[in-house]
């Protein structure tokens, strides 16, 4: 009879510590992901627009080496995600461009070493429509989605870039820097 009651205080001890170690666990993980969630969220700021980049690169694009493949690796290669977010009470028109990182082109010293637009495709996908993936240098004014958003939605948007395949003979260290970036219109 004693045995059984001793083993029910240790049973409700055992208990006690593994629900106080549960929520210390539980408690410590919110922390630790709302620390580098905002170190790695970038927003800009508009009076009408947010926009929050998600990757540690923020709005910048960096393809390293010019390694060409096809449109399905391509598709599946690193994404750029963020979200567009109308913070007003009526309609905004916005663009999506995606333009040289000329100050990284700089520090880089690779300004006569980049990968030409010809051979750099892009797929620019809202929430989670199909993808699509077009030559950058088919977009007109470094334009690549001009949208509107009605008051206080928002979008996600994916971006990926890739070099394709081609005859063209180019230097395997060439690269590109560029930097996305969402006005009102």
């Amino acid at each position: 009879m004693l045995y059984k009651k001793q083993l029910q205080q240790q049973r409700i001890k055992s208990a006690i510590v593994i629900a106080f170690l549960l929520c210390f666990a539980l408690v410590a993980t919110y922390f630790i992901y709302d620390t580098f969630k905002d170190a790695r969220d970038a927003k800009v700021n508009s009076p009408n627009l947010e926009v929050t980049f998600h990757e540690a690169t923020k709005d910048s694009i960096t393809l390293l080496k010019f390694h060409p493949v096809s449109d399905s690796i391509g598709l599946s290669s690193q994404a750029y995600t963020f979200t567009v977010k109308n913070q007003r009470n009526h309609q905004v028109s916005y663009k999506i461009e995606l333009v040289d990182d000329l100050e990284e082109q700089e520090r880089c010293g690779c300004q006569d070493n980049l990968i030409p637009k010809e051979l750099l495709k892009l797929s620019v996908r809202k929430d989670h429509q199909v993808a699509d993936a077009v030559l950058l240098s088919e977009y007109q004014d470094h334009i690549l989605r001009a949208d509107s958003l009605d008051a206080n939605q928002e979008e996600n948007y994916t971006i990926r870039i890739w070099a394709v395949n081609s005859n063209f003979v180019v230097n395997s260290s060439a690269h590109y820097h560029g930097r996305i970036k969402v006005t009102e219109i």
